[in-house]
């Protein structure tokens, strides 16, 4: 089994829609999410949009320890090392989705910009009292035979995470799946895992690309 390496100074330095039920399904994690430059003319500068800090907040974590809690921890660490840099900001504001148009699917008739915002307030639909915190209620379970990755209840907190995947992850691709679920606990779903565009898992894909290059650049992985 792999040894998780990290240092979080180090980091720091630098297939169906439920109402009630929302799984990522195994997926391509090759997929990277298009970006409007600032030579075209739906570019709008990130500037313009004002953002504050947002921490990442491991509130309970059930079953979760030795190499797990360990593997966990560097991805806490590289997801509020991503969600607060001027690239993720930009990645957002300016996401260009598979039809070449400024704006996710299952937008809820928002704008990336007020989707940004809604992001970075940091207020869950369950917890809206913790501004500015990303909180994470997570509990770790097996199941061999699913193809779901992770999934989560519209009516709970908790974010259930299939072992089957989490132990050969590397934490970039659990940082994604983070990402990615905590995005449904402030109001956003998708109609389906093939729905690579919409707010849950566009964000995920950018999360967990710009968590690998972090990773890879300062060697974090032995």
């Amino acid at each position: 089994m792999k040894k998780w390496i990290f240092s979080v100074a180090l980091i720091f330095s630098l297939d169906l829609q439920d109402t009630k039920f929302q799984k990522m399904i195994v997926h391509d994690h090759s997929v990277t999410p298009g970006l409007f430059k600032p030579y075209e003319n739906e570019h709008l500068s990130p500037e313009t949009i004002h953002s504050s800090y947002l921490a990442v907040k491991g509130m309970k974590l059930d079953k979760f320890s030795g190499e797990n809690l360990e593997k966990l921890n560097v991805a806490f660490s590289l997801v509020e090392k991503v969600v607060n840099t001027a690239e993720f900001k930009d990645r957002i504001i300016n996401f260009k989705n598979s039809a070449g148009k400024r704006e996710f699917a299952s937008n809820k008739g928002l704008t990336n910009e007020e989707i940004y915002q809604i992001f970075m307030d940091g207020r869950e639909i369950l917890q809206d009292n913790t501004p500015g915190e990303m909180n994470f209620y997570l509990k770790l379970y097996y199941n061999p035979f699913s193809r779901v990755i992770g999934y989560t209840n519209s009516d709970t907190n908790l974010i259930h995470i299939n072992w089957r995947f989490f132990k050969n992850y590397h934490p970039s691709d659990v940082a994604a799946n983070l990402a990615h679920e905590w995005v449904h606990k402030i109001g956003f779903d998708h109609i389906s895992a093939k729905e690579h565009d919409s707010v849950p898992y566009a964000i995920g894909y950018i999360v967990g690309d710009m968590a690998k290059k972090l990773l890879k650049s300062h060697q974090l992985i032995h």
